[in-house]
Parts: C-alpha cells; sequence; structure tokens
C-alpha cells in the first residue's frame, strides 16, 4: 500500500480551509466524512451563534482539522483520516453586552466509517470579569535533584472594562483531584448541573457589613493567589526556584512546617477541605481549577466554630466512593482551567465542556514552567484583553519561566507590599 509523506500542496487542495498538521505516515486510506447532530440547550435571550467552529484531534498521530460552519442542528465535516479523535464545538454570540461562549466535546471517539453520525450538546456560559490568567503548578527542582512545590501560584485578572471586586470569592480544585479513566456519579439530583470541589479557599470579606468592599480589582490588574507568599528563591527555600512571590495579595497560609511563614500577604480563608488539615496541595500534575461567589447558602455552611462539623451532612460522595466534595452549581463559577500532566490524558477530562471545552499541559512535573493565557487585544489606552473562549487549548501558552503579573499588568493600589 502507499504511504501518504504529507504533500502540503495536495493537502491544501484537499481540505480547503481546513488544516492537517504534523501528519505522520499513514496507511492510504479514503478519506471520510462524519456528521454532528448538535443539541443546542436554549437560554433565555440569549441567541444562538451565526457559526461554529469544529476542531478534531487525533493526539496519538498528531492530527489537527479544523473547520468553521454554519451553525446548524447538524453538521457535516469532511476531510476526515480515519482514527480516534476528540472533537470539539464552539461557537460566540452577544447579547445585553455580554459575550456568551457555547462549547461542547467528545473525547476518544472512534470515527472509522464514512458518514457517522454522533450527538453533541452545547451550552453556553458567559465570558467571565475576572479570569485566572497565569497558573504555575509543576513545580519546580533544587539542585537539580530535590523536588519543590511550595512555590506554586495563581494569578486572577480583570479581563472587563469595569471594576470588580473580589470581596468573598472562591477559589478551588476540583475532583477527581488528578486526571483519572474514574468516571464518578454524585449522589444528589441533577448532578449534571454542578462541579465538585476537593479543596476550597476564600479571599476575605467583611462578614458584618458585605457591602463594605476590601479588595477592588480596576480594568487590568491581576491579584496573585500563592501557595506560600515567600520570596523562594532564598536559600532556606530554593535558590533555583523561578519566583519570588513575596508581593503576592493573598496566601493560603497554614503553619505545617518550620519553614513556612506568615508573610505580608492576605490570608486566604479555608472555606473547605478534605485533607486532614486545610492545606492546598494541589497535585504538580495538573489540577482543574474554577473561581466562583458563593451563594448565600454556601456561605452559612463554610464558617462555624468547628470546621469539621460544619460539613457533617454538607458535602456529597460519589456513588460507590468514600470521597467527599462540595457541591457547586455551574452558574456560579466565573471561570474554570483544567491541567494536565500531558496530552495522552486528554481522554480523561474532568471539567465540564460548558465551563472549559479543552485542557492545557507544561508536560511533565517540576519543570519550573508555567501555563498562561493569550494576548487576545490591546486597548488604545493600554489594556491588555486576554483570550476566553472557554476551552483551555485554544487559550493558553506554556511558559518555560512563570511570572508575576506576566505583560506588565497592574497591582491593586491596596497592595503596599508588593515590590
Amino acid at each position: 500500500m502507499k504511504k501518504i509523506l504529507l504533500f502540503a500542496a495536495l493537502l491544501s487542495a484537499a481540505i480547503s480551509c481546513e488544516q492537517f498538521d504534523q501528519v505522520k505516515d499513514v496507511e492510504m486510506v479514503g478519506n471520510i466524512s462524519m456528521g454532528i447532530n448538535v443539541q443546542l440547550k436554549k437560554h433565555d435571550n440569549v441567541p444562538a451563534p451565526a457559526t461554529y467552529k469544529v476542531k478534531l484531534n487525533n493526539y496519538a498521530e498528531n492530527i489537527e482539522l479544523v473547520k468553521e460552519v454554519p451553525a446548524g442542528d447538524m453538521i457535516s465535516v469532511e476531510d476526515i483520516l480515519p482514527g480516534i479523535y476528540t472533537i470539539s464545538v464552539s461557537g460566540e454570540s452577544m447579547a445585553n453586552g455580554f459575550t456568551y461562549v457555547f462549547n461542547g466535546n467528545l473525547s476518544n471517539v472512534n470515527i472509522l466509517q464514512d458518514g457517522e453520525v454522533m450527538g453533541l450538546e452545547m451550552a453556553a456560559a458567559k465570558s467571565g470579569n475576572i479570569i485566572l490568567k497565569e497558573i504555575y503548578y509543576c513545580g519546580s527542582r533544587k539542585e537539580g535533584k530535590t523536588t519543590y512545590f511550595r512555590d506554586q501560584f495563581y494569578e486572577l485578572y480583570n479581563n472587563s472594562s469595569q471594576v470588580q471586586y473580589l470581596d468573598g470569592l472562591c477559589i478551588g480544585n476540583m475532583l477527581p483531584a488528578t486526571t483519572s479513566s474514574i468516571t464518578y456519579v454524585w449522589d444528589r439530583p441533577n448532578q449534571e448541573e454542578y462541579a465538585y470541589f476537593q479543596t476550597i479557599w476564600q479571599i476575605p470579606f467583611d462578614r458584618e457589613n458585605p457591602q463594605n468592599k476590601l479588595y477592588p480589582l480596576q480594568p487590568g490588574e491581576s491579584v496573585i493567589i500563592a501557595q506560600l507568599a515567600d520570596n523562594h528563591k532564598r536559600e532556606a527555600l530554593n535558590p533555583d526556584c523561578p519566583v519570588d512571590l513575596s508581593g503576592a495579595e493573598f496566601e493560603t497560609y497554614v503553619k505545617s512546617t518550620a519553614l513556612i511563614s506568615d508573610n505580608a500577604a492576605e490570608n486566604m480563608l479555608p472555606a473547605f477541605w478534605t485533607l486532614t488539615s486545610p492545606q492546598w496541595l494541589v497535585t504538580v500534575n495538573g489540577g482543574a481549577y474554577a473561581i466562583f461567589y458563593p451563594d448565600e447558602q454556601m456561605l452559612e455552611i463554610m464558617y462555624q466554630p468547628d470546621y469539621e462539623l460544619a460539613y457533617s451532612g454538607k458535602w456529597v460522595s460519589p456513588v460507590g466512593y468514600t470521597n467527599k466534595g462540595k457541591d457547586v452549581h455551574m452558574d456560579y463559577i466565573l471561570d474554570a482551567v483544567e491541567l494536565m500532566l500531558n496530552e495522552s490524558k486528554i481522554s480523561q477530562k474532568r471539567v465540564p465542556a460548558l465551563l472549559d471545552a479543552g485542557a492545557t499541559w507544561v508536560g511533565g512535573t517540576y519543570l519550573g514552567k508555567s501555563v498562561s493565557r493569550k494576548i487576545k487585544e490591546t486597548t488604545p489606552d493600554g489594556r491588555i484583553i486576554y483570550q476566553d473562549t472557554n476551552n483551555s487549548l485554544e487559550d493558553f501558552q506554556v511558559n518555560d519561566i512563570p511570572m508575576v503579573r506576566r505583560d506588565g499588568v497592574g497591582t491593586p493600589s491596596w497592595n503596599t507590599w508588593a515590590n
């Protein structure tokens, strides 16, 4: 049989606006087509997209096919090399001054026969005003040997044109805590409408007077949430570490070792955890993160004199497992980012496509690398707007060196200790 050697001109003529990247040698077979039956969840006063972007990725063979098609209940994709694919369909619409992002995906799909039809559900979410801008999660090494993970940080950015208030904002990592072939079925009604968290931390707020806002974030400003808001480059920690987090606004402070000190940053509130103590030890293999404002009922549950008693009966477990998780309705979630060890884990996605249709990764552990959002545009006054399509595979880039407030974004005026 003939072999395909990736002749660029032939491919360009065959697939028009679609594109294959880095196609490996495969046996010559006829290209096939497939249909996607789009089941679009209706949203009041939110118009459907005019077009869909369809993307097929075969990670084993390094094949990518991208196509833009008119929106409709049934869409067709042609010129597919048979194989196993991850399929994502996305679109956008505008209403009431907001951008709504529609996403749906299918993982680990066999496309082997011509004319197959597959169903795909899509739903819309607002593009968030506050976004996760940069995440450094994989850790570093000391003297090239000893592993070090205390330098993890998360950057939140005001991607809108109006001031946002961070008081009471929560950040947490979802379950499963690492990518897994296990699919949880949660013991609660309408379980598909919720995200489930292993750990939740909250930015402080004035409980007596919630209208008293302590932490405004202006357009184009960001804040850093550090696991430990210290200069990690100092000799007692890891002089080979790539980051100094002493200017971070917030930290998840827990005095668990002699090396940990209470730094200048504001201490986050430990709102929920399932570990033996309220530490934020998120896997260096890549967690799944989200930010949200809790509803009043959740706030009542969060802060009782005894945290252990506070969550008696207030958490949920997956059927057949003893794991505990806090359920948060997806309508409350502002932004979510799924991180993985590498592309081989893409079939084990944890985050619903409504929140994040893709995932991103740095490709290993203790590499000293981060992921950060791509710049979408810069306004005439110099404010950066970052890409936010609710698809981390599209929205993020990998950085060899993590950076606090990359691209020169602003620091809030109330942070008087930042360098």
